[in-house]
């Protein structure tokens, strides 16, 4: 494609002058890990971004549009409405307190939760269909669903235990779109130069909806996942991941584990594996001296806390 097949952007974009190298919007979104639909989100609503077009219309991005993508996820990340994001991009504020007057994912949980109490599974959808194509999945993850889940464990009146159920499964269906179309904007790339990854989840509905949540984010980041769910027998990843010709396994727990099961299969498996096994989620911090001991000899790992962390070091580690 020459110089001469582009589009530019008006000046005040992030775009750099023609002549440098230009991203398609698949290569931005893994390098940032912001999915594609988020991307043109950001565009299209709320104005962040700017892109070069091609003669066809196709966009491609700078490497200043990949900075900028960066900078939009920390002001995300301190609290910032998305909505408040633009003005502090162009005057260069370091000061998230300037922007807003209160934490802008408090009253995301809230917002979820006076959605879901009104029993409307329409409404619930749209509710959740906003939030995916607005926010990253990591920083859904982490800044979202953990204190989402939190306020929703804490409830005890009557009919708590059904607007749990509730929820999690249209969460649950929700993301299962949303894996599917990362992965079929993975399965055009024959030569994607990233290697595939398994993951396996506990039993549970919410167990479910935060593994998917981060299996969106890998997707979005350009990595091949699989996502088995929960494993009856933790001792056969070895074979799951030879059959499945796979770079190695991720265990995602949000919850604590029995550790007198769990370990046990753990301990064959990592006896067994030549790839990588890695843990992954709030197990980390829940149970950190069982899986230190656990990892301590074999190929096993653990990620950081942070999903957007443990998402960029998977993504490095099958590049």
């Amino acid at each position: 494609m020459s110089v001469s097949d582009l589009k530019f952007p008006e000046a005040g974009s992030a775009a750099e002058a023609p002549g440098d190298t230009m991203l398609p919007i698949r290569d931005i979104a893994q390098r940032t890990g912001v999915n594609p639909v988020t991307l043109r989100a950001w565009e299209r609503r709320y104005g962040l971004l700017v892109p070069a077009r091609t003669g066809k219309g196709h966009r491609l991005y700078s490497e200043a549009d990949v900075q900028r993508v960066r900078d939009i996820q920390a002001w995300l990340a301190r609290g910032v409405p998305i909505g408040k994001v633009r003005p502090l991009l162009e005057r260069g504020e370091e000061d998230a307190g300037a922007a807003d007057e209160g934490d802008s994912w408090a009253r995301a949980v809230q917002g979820t939760l006076d959605v879901a109490g009104r029993f409307e599974p329409a409404a619930l959808r749209h509710h959740l269909e906003q939030l995916l194509a607005a926010y990253p999945p990591a920083l859904l993850l982490d800044r979202w669903l953990a204190p989402l889940h939190r306020e929703l464990s804490r409830r005890t009146r009557f009919g708590s235990s059904v607007l749990r159920s509730f929820f999690w499964e249209q969460l649950n269906a929700q993301l299962a779109m949303a894996i599917r179309t990362g992965q079929r904007n993975l399965s055009g790339k024959a030569a994607s130069g990233t290697g595939r990854l398994l993951l396996v989840s506990f039993p549970g509905a919410e167990q479910q909806a935060f593994a998917a949540l981060f299996a969106t984010g890998l997707l979005a980041a350009g990595v091949d996942t699989v996502s088995l769910g929960p494993v009856e027998e933790i001792s056969e990843l070895p074979f799951a991941v030879e059959k499945l010709h796979a770079r190695g396994a991720i265990c995602f727990s949000h919850n604590a584990l029995p550790m007198a099961a769990f370990g046990s299969g753990a301990e064959r498996a990592l006896r067994n594996m030549r790839a990588p096994l890695w843990f992954a989620g709030e197990i980390i911090e829940l149970q950190k001296r069982d899986l230190l001991r656990l990892t301590s000899a074999g190929n096993g790992r653990l990620l950081p806390a942070s999903s957007i962390q443990a998402i960029e070091e998977l993504r490095e580690s099958v590049v």
